[in-house]
């Protein structure tokens, strides 16, 4: 297996040789989820859902593409560069899904207070890295909610032209 990816092109030919059902494209929206996801007991099990199940060098690259991906999440915190294109991107999910707003939780899927790094969602939207708090997106106007304990450092951590803080 190959832990150096070789880009798009030869994974589409990769998936096409193993009959997936997905494009290069669509693999590589797969691996955004998978990279986002808390790890798995399993860790390529998601593989089958591109077709990976018995060709070695197209695990390889799902793999490296894997670890591209994630290494790019963890070095890309939110912050005034990448808040803005986040909330855009949000923004933009919400309109093509017809939805007119979206509650972003601190907490992880089991609600727990203290979670994994790649489950911090208010963090990688609003910058926001308090222990206690949520933001809500609308169309035109987004909030992030904190407690009294956090005040001070949402006014420090959260892009004020695009969140307005609120207790």
């Amino acid at each position: 297996m190959n832990d150096i990816y070789l880009g798009d092109d030869r994974l589409e030919d990769l998936l096409k040789r193993a009959g997936s059902p997905l494009g290069a494209g669509e693999a590589r929206d797969l691996i955004r989820g998978v990279a986002a996801a808390p790890e798995p007991f399993d860790p390529g099990a998601w593989m089958v859902l591109a077709g990976a199940g018995k060709d070695a060098e197209l695990e390889g690259q799902l793999a490296a593409l894997l670890a591209e991906t994630r290494a790019a999440m963890e070095n890309a915190p939110a912050d005034g560069k990448t808040a803005p294109a986040r909330l855009a991107a949000l923004r933009g999910e919400l309109k093509r899904r017809r939805l007119h707003g979206f509650i972003v939780p601190h907490g992880d899927r089991h609600l727990g207070e203290y979670i994994p790094k790649q489950a911090r969602r208010l963090a990688w939207l609003t910058g926001f890295t308090g222990s206690a708090g949520m933001a809500v997106v609308l169309k035109e106007r987004a909030a992030v909610f904190v407690d009294g304990r956090y005040t001070l450092q949402a006014e420090g951590e959260v892009d004020a032209t695009l969140f307005q803080s609120l207790h």
